[in-house]
Formats: C-alpha cells, sequence, structure tokens
C-alpha cells in the first residue's frame, strides 16, 4: 500500500457515508480500501483493475467527494483539474494528496488555481493531503490537449501523462535511427510495447508491418490512436499488460521500455519483457530495445535470446537487437 494511500486511511471519517471518486488512482489497494464509503476508481493505468480506464474519468451523479493522486507531471494535473471542473456544475470538494518530496507544493498553484478555500488537511507518512472546492469550468475534449510530435515526415499525436509528452525522446530517435541503418525483417507482425504516443508505430505501419501496439496507459492507446489516424495509417492499438493482448507468434518486438513504475525506479518491468519476448517471436524473429545505457539488460537479453548485439549507442543510451 502506497504511503498515500496510507494517509488517506487516517481520514475515513471523513469519507463515511459519501460517494467518492478517487481520481488517476495510482495504487491498486485504493480499488479495496477499507472505509464506509462508496468508491468510484478511475485509474490510467491498466494495471490497477479500475472501474474506469480512461484518459480521464466521467463523475457520476451522486459522487460528493472527488480524490486526486498527484500525477507525475503537472500537465497531467492540468488536464485532469480542467476535466473535472468542465464536468460538474456546482463547485465539489476535492482533495489532492502526494509525497511531500513529489512535487505536491509546486502543484499546488494548479490546484489553486480552480478551488476555493484550499487548506493543508493532513500530514503523515512523508505525504501532504490539502482540501478545496473544486469551481466548475468550461467542458473538456481531449484531442483540444494533443500536441503534435514530428517524425521524419509523419507526424504523433502526445496527451498530457503520455510518455515524453509533446517531443520525440532521445532514445526512441536513436531507435528509429538504428533501425533504418540495418536490414529488417521483411515487414510481417510486429508488437510495439509500451507505444506512448505510436511514434514507433506510425513509422512501422507506413513500411508495411502489421502493427499491434499496446501500452498500460489509456492516455497512450488514444494517442497511439489518433497517430495512427492522423497519418492515415492503420493498426491494432489496446491496453494491457506486457505482452497480455497478443495471441500467437509474430516477427518482431519493438520497445522503449520504462524503468519507472509510477515514481519509483524499477528495471522489473524490463526484466519481464525480455524474458516474456521469445515466447511471442516466430524462430528467427527479433526484439529491438533501447535503454539507458547503464542499465544491466545486456546480460538478460543473452541469457533470453540466441543472438544479442549492440546496433547503436551514445553517451546515454544503447540499442539491443536480439534473436530468438
Amino acid at each position: 500500500m502506497e504511503n498515500t494511500t496510507q494517509l488517506l486511511l487516517r481520514q475515513s471519517d471523513a469519507m463515511s457515508g459519501r460517494e467518492v471518486l478517487v481520481v488517476d488512482a495510482n495504487d491498486g489497494a485504493l480499488t479495496s480500501l477499507d472505509v464506509d464509503a462508496r468508491m468510484h476508481i478511475h485509474a490510467d493505468d491498466f494495471t490497477i483493475g479500475a472501474q474506469q480506464w480512461a484518459p480521464l474519468p466521467s463523475i457520476p451523479e451522486a459522487v460528493d467527494l472527488l480524490i486526486l493522486p498527484l500525477p507525475k507531471s503537472g500537465d497531467r494535473l492540468r488536464f485532469l483539474l480542467n476535466g473535472l471542473a468542465g464536468q460538474i456544475v456546482q463547485p465539489m470538494e476535492i482533495w489532492l494528496v502526494g509525497p511531500a518530496k513529489g512535487g505536491i507544493k509546486g502543484a499546488l498553484k494548479h490546484f489553486d488555481s480552480h478551488v476555493d478555500h484550499s487548506e493543508l488537511v493532513d500530514s503523515a507518512r512523508h505525504c501532504k493531503l490539502y482540501r478545496g472546492m473544486l469551481q466548475p469550468g468550461a467542458a473538456q475534449q481531449l484531442k483540444a490537449w494533443g500536441e503534435v510530435i514530428s517524425v521524419d515526415e509523419l507526424e504523433a499525436v502526445s496527451y498530457p501523462g503520455v510518455f515524453s509528452h509533446g517531443r520525440l525522446d532521445e532514445g526512441s530517435r536513436l531507435l528509429l535511427d538504428a533501425m533504418a541503418e540495418h536490414n529488417l525483417p521483411r515487414p510481417g507482425k510486429v508488437v510495439d510495447v509500451g507505444c506512448g504516443a505510436g511514434v514507433l508505430s506510425i513509422l512501422l505501419a507506413r513500411q508495411g508491418w502489421q502493427v499491434q501496439a499496446m501500452d498500460v496507459s489509456a492516455t497512450a492507446v488514444a494517442a497511439c490512436k489518433a497517430s495512427l489516424e492522423r497519418n492515415g495509417l492503420q493498426g491494432q492499438v489496446c491496453g494491457g499488460d506486457l505482452f497480455s493482448p497478443v495471441s500467437g507468434r509474430v516477427n518482431m518486438v519493438v520497445t522503449n521500455p520504462p524503468f519507472h513504475d509510477r515514481r519509483l525506479r524499477t528495471t522489473d518491468i524490463t526484466r519481464r519483457l525480455i524474458e516474456e519476448a521469445p515466447s511471442h517471436l516466430k524462430e528467427g524473429g527479433e526484439m529491438w530495445l533501447v535503454a539507458n545505457r547503464e542499465l544491466p539488460y545486456a546480460q538478460w537479453l543473452d541469457d533470453a535470446f540466441s543472438h544479442v548485439q549492440v546496433a547503436a549507442e551514445t553517451n546515454r543510451f544503447r540499442v539491443y537487437r536480439a534473436v530468438v
């Protein structure tokens, strides 16, 4: 259980008898919180198992309290506050909870621009909880929050909360350049794991690959779909945990995997990805992976694949090409 969730449990009396919507839940424990309240859970993260998996939640009619765990980025916070304000016609109580050293003090400027009478309610476990009355605002559309990223002669669409929002990150650029410089297999089926805004997917779809893209983030799934549509390209995009949506074997896997799980640095996700990838690849199939060069992926790749090479590298990133 996250520290922020434990802090919320200290406010169980204040939640008693209420209809509560948790927005952008960041802890699976929130789906079974032991409080005397009717809880509605929204999450962008597929692995949370929320009732609502979507870029932005819908506020159920009876809800009278919103709880917002602090998102990782200010853009995401502004997007959510505007989206929530656009769904109400009268002020509604909202709580903002987050780690004291995770940027919550800086986030208050965004919070205070949407609420009246914000106040610090509780502070414990290195976290803080603020309360205010969210004021109604203009209705929001996801498309209005999109930013366009130039990818060679194509364009990807990014939304707040998507990895590397609004820009083509250095690792993905290196991966694209490395694949362009090497002889890839003849276009067949490819899986883009952790597709984000769809930067890799649109380039591969243009080359004739049958793209299946996936991400745990509902906002990333929406962005990747928008990117394919913007360029008149075809591809299947879905939510899931790593390879869970994949059926059958494919010719290639491409990925710029995360090394953070929410706010925590971790290599567990990529280790699972590397270990599971060969069982989803056809004989002779390839996986292309880009990562920060100090991360310990080379040994894991050697253990899982028959042949591994470094296809490109800089002083920050390394691109691996692994063959089953």
